[in-house]
């Protein structure tokens, strides 16, 4: 089993509840409010929804994606130690991580990014069996195929684009089995943002990878410098592309959010050896250590409390009602994780998860013992 990173736990965390503050807008129904909505709320509510969208707006999803890839990479090298089969062995799980995603898709939440993930490491999980050279021949492709696409979609064709077709919009004033109905229904356009960032996937999965094997973990003097210049680039590039978006829609989340979401990872590296808010922290790396099951609790809970068919809150279009309810999600988590991890290893789903993962592991083990 290999040993947990503090730091990774963190920065997981961190992401989770960072995909919370974007989609908690989301299940807010800001996409479906009318005009005489927009017009009964104040200008706070916009300013706090474009603040939080340069704070939040795809970059939490990057820094998730990039750290999918450096547990890849870390489990790559656990496996090879062991005299495992890599590939087999990873499919397994992707397949298994693609079938909680489409789960989670169709009964609780239509912007699930699992499904993405899981066909993304399917093809990095063969890449990195590969040279350096080929990984980063394949990175650089597929950061030149998403921006390719993002700038298409950006000035010259924006109306046409299936991320522009995929946002239909989630159905806040309906009921549960209307909502599954709708997903089901809409299928490949609600999967279209999920298909379209496959490349900025397989570049962020693989920027995870090679930073593993160029010493980011080791917290040596080169580790640290190299934290750093992710902390101070990625922030000091990225926000201005950000700023920029303002006038270019659509740079923000798909072009500046990544670069944005590198800076929060060289920025996750510095506050811990800072040791700035160490129970803040804990806190967070409880999280992260549950990070599929808190994914998918906190958008079960936002999903009964905004929906018509929960407590229907999405309806209030008020500031201090979506502030209080992601605050509210964010410490939620942070006590059901404190609780369960007293008494359990991992969270619930990962438990499961983890023993089916498991399952072709053991029969491999078990014959290179006999082989022994």
């Amino acid at each position: 089993m290999m040993k947990r990173i503090k730091m990774l736990d963190v920065a997981r965390g961190i992401a989770i509840i960072g995909t919370l503050g974007t989609n908690v807008w989301l299940f807010a129904g800001i996409q479906q409010m009318g005009a005489e909505d927009i017009d009964q709320v104040s200008s706070l509510f916009w300013i706090a929804y474009a603040l939080g969208g340069i704070i939040t707006n795809g970059k939490f999803l990057g820094l998730l994606t990039i750290m999918f890839g450096i547990g890849m990479q870390l489990k790559y090298a656990s496996y090879k130690r062991r005299g495992l089969p890599f590939y087999k062995l990873y499919a397994w799980s992707m397949i298994l991580l693609f079938i909680d995603g489409l789960l989670h898709f169709v009964f609780v939440f239509e912007y699930d990014v699992l499904m993405s993930y899981a066909v993304t490491g399917l093809f990095v999980a063969y890449i990195i069996q590969k040279s350096d050279k080929t990984i980063w021949i394949t990175m650089i492709s597929a950061g030149v195929v998403h921006l390719a696409y993002q700038v298409y979609t950006t000035l010259i064709a924006p109306r046409n684009s299936l991320i522009a077709n995929s946002t239909t919009g989630i159905l806040t004033n309906t009921t549960w089995m209307e909502q599954v109905s709708h997903r089901l229904t809409n299928f490949i356009a609600l999967r279209g943002e999920a298909i379209t960032i496959i490349p900025m996937n397989i570049f962020l999965f693989l920027v995870g990878v090679l930073l593993v094997r160029k010493g980011l973990l080791k917290m040596d003097k080169a580790s640290i410098k190299l934290q750093n210049r992710l902390m101070l680039w990625g922030l000091a590039i990225g926000f201005p592309l950000t700023l920029a978006s303002i006038v270019l829609t659509g740079l923000d989340r798909y072009i500046a959010a990544p670069v944005v979401a590198i800076g929060y990872l060289g920025l996750v590296f510095w506050i811990d050896r800072h040791q700035f808010f160490p129970r803040i922290q804990q806190a967070l790396s409880r999280i992260g250590k549950m990070a599929l099951s808190c994914y998918i609790l906190q958008n079960i809970l936002a999903s009964v409390l905004f929906y018509s068919w929960g407590f229907g809150l999405a309806q209030a279009h008020s500031l201090f009602v979506i502030a209080a309810i992601w605050l509210g999600i964010v410490l939620f988590m942070m006590a059901f994780s404190y609780v369960w991890l007293k008494f359990f290893e991992r969270g619930p789903f990962e438990l499961f998860w983890t023993y089916l993962s498991n399952l072709p592991t053991k029969r491999y083990t078990n014959t290179i013992k006999r082989e022994i």
